[in-house]
C-alpha cells in the first residue's frame, strides 16, 4: 500500500484520542499514571513510524518492491499486464425487424455484468447474436457456451429478456499478473535486451502481450505460405492449463512491436495424457502417489510443448527416485505402442491418472 501523509489537524485529534484514551482526568482516581500514558503514546507513534520506514525501504529498491512501486521501477521498460475483460457472442430473440441497442446489460447467474457495445437488429428467423463485454475486468467474469443471461436494463419492445451465449462463450477475461510473474518477465527482458525477431523474439512478445498467455511456442514453415506459428497457452500443469480466449490482443500486441513477417497466432488442442501407475505394496501410500503425481506435473510443467513425445519410461524416471519410491511402472492408457505424442497443433495436460499395486 502507499504512504500516506495525514493531515495535522487529523494527527491531533488521533493523539488527544489516544490521551485520552488512557488518561481520564475527571475519575477521582486516575487509572493510569501520567508517565505511562506519555510513553505508551509516544511508543505508539514511534512504532507506526518504523513501520513505515521499513515499508518504504522495500520499495527504493526493485528486487525488493511490491505492488505499483514494483511496476514504477520497470514499467518503462517492460509494461505490466492488467486484467482483461471477457468478449463474446451470445444469442437473442425478439420480433423480427426489432432493434436490439447498444448499451443493454445483461446479468449472468453468478451477478456479473455484461453490456452491448453494438447495435443490431432481430432477423427474419425471430434471432439475432451480439457482442457482449464484460462490465468487471478478470478471469471470474468469463462464461462457457450455454450460459443464459437476464436483461437487467430496460426491455425494449418485441425484445426477449434472456440471451444465452454462443460459441466458445464469453472469454478472455484474466486477472492482473502477479508480482511474481512481473519479475519474471523483468528478469527474461534484462537477459534479452534485443528483440528485432531472432528465435524466441516472437514467443517472448507472446508471453508479453496478455495476463491470459503463460507460455509461448514457435514453430517456422507452418502453411502452404510458410509462415511463423505461434502457439500460446494459458496457465501451468499444477492450477491447469487452458486455451487463450482472446487471440486478437495477442496478435495487436505483436504486430505494434515486431518485424513484417508472416505469422499466425493459435491456441493449440489440449490432449489429456491418461495413466495407469503401479507401485510397491509397501510404498502405495496415499503420500507417495501424491509425490508422483507433483512430479509428473513438474516434469509436464517444464518439457510440455506442441509437437512433443513422451513414452512410459520417461514418466516413470521422473516418478522413481531410489529412497521414496524405489520401483514403478507406467502405462499410457491413451497412448500407442507405449508413446504419447502430439502435432504442433495439439499440447499434452494433465488427465487421468490411477494407481495400482504389485
Amino acid at each position: 500500500m502507499a504512504l500516506v501523509r495525514e493531515s495535522l489537524a487529523v494527527l491531533l485529534d488521533r493523539m488527544y484520542a489516544a490521551y485520552m484514551s488512557r488518561f481520564k482526568p475527571l475519575d477521582q482516581t486516575a487509572r493510569h499514571n501520567l508517565i505511562r500514558v506519555l510513553s505508551e503514546v509516544q511508543a505508539g507513534m514511534y512504532h507506526q513510524l518504523l513501520g513505515d520506514l521499513s515499508f518504504l525501504a522495500d520499495q527504493l529498491f526493485p528486487d525488493t518492491a511490491t505492488g505499483d512501486y514494483l511496476r514504477m521501477h520497470w514499467s518503462d521498460r517492460v509494461p505490466p499486464l492488467y486484467a482483461v475483460s471477457a468478449v463474446g457472442q451470445a444469442e437473442v430473440k425478439g420480433v423480427p425487424g426489432t432493434a436490439v441497442p447498444a448499451g443493454l446489460v445483461y446479468t449472468s447467474a453468478s451477478g456479473k455484468r455484461y453490456f452491448t457495445d453494438k447495435a443490431t437488429k432481430i432477423d427474419s428467423t425471430g434471432k439475432a447474436e451480439i457482442w457482449l463485454q464484460a462490465e468487471e475486468a478478470g478471469a471470474a467474469s468469463n462464461l462457457a457456451s450455454g450460459q443464459k443471461l437476464k436483461l437487467s436494463s430496460a426491455i425494449p419492445t418485441g425484445l426477449s429478456s434472456e440471451a444465452i451465449t454462443l460459441g466458445s462463450g464469453i472469454v478472455g477475461g484474466v486477472d492482473e499478473e502477479t508480482d511474481e510473474e512481473y519479475l519474471s518477465r523483468v528478469l527474461l527482458a534484462l537477459r534479452n535486451t534485443t528483440r528485432y525477431g531472432k528465435i524466441g523474439d516472437f514467443a517472448a512478445w507472446a508471453v508479453d502481450s496478455s495476463a491470459d498467455v503463460s507460455k509461448a511456442f514457435e514453430f517456422k514453415n507452418f502453411g502452404i505460405f510458410g509462415a511463423l506459428l505461434i502457439q500460446v497457452v494459458s496457465g501451468d500443469h499444477f492450477n491447469g492449463i487452458t486455451q487463450v480466449g482472446n487471440l486478437s490482443v495477442v496478435t495487436s500486441y505483436i504486430d505494434s512491436v515486431a518485424p513484417p513477417v508472416l505469422y499466425t497466432v493459435r491456441t493449440p488442442t489440449l490432449r489429456p495424457i491418461d495413466m495407469t501407475i503401479t507401485l510397491l505394496a509397501a510404498e502405495s501410500s496415499s503420500e507417495n502417489q501424491s509425490t508422483a503425481e507433483q512430479r509428473i506435473k513438474t516434469y509436464l510443467n517444464a518439457s510440455a510443448r506442441p509437437g512433443v513425445r513422451y513414452t512410459e519410461g520417461s514418466f516413470r524416471d521422473a516418478i522413481v527416485d531410489g529412497i521414496k519410491i524405489s520401483w514403478a511402472k507406467v502405462e499410457l492408457t491413451n497412448g500407442s505402442h507405449g508413446e504419447f505424442t502430439t502435432t504442433i497443433l495439439e499440447y499434452p495436460v494433465w488427465g487421468t491418472v490411477r494407481f495400482a499395486v504389485k
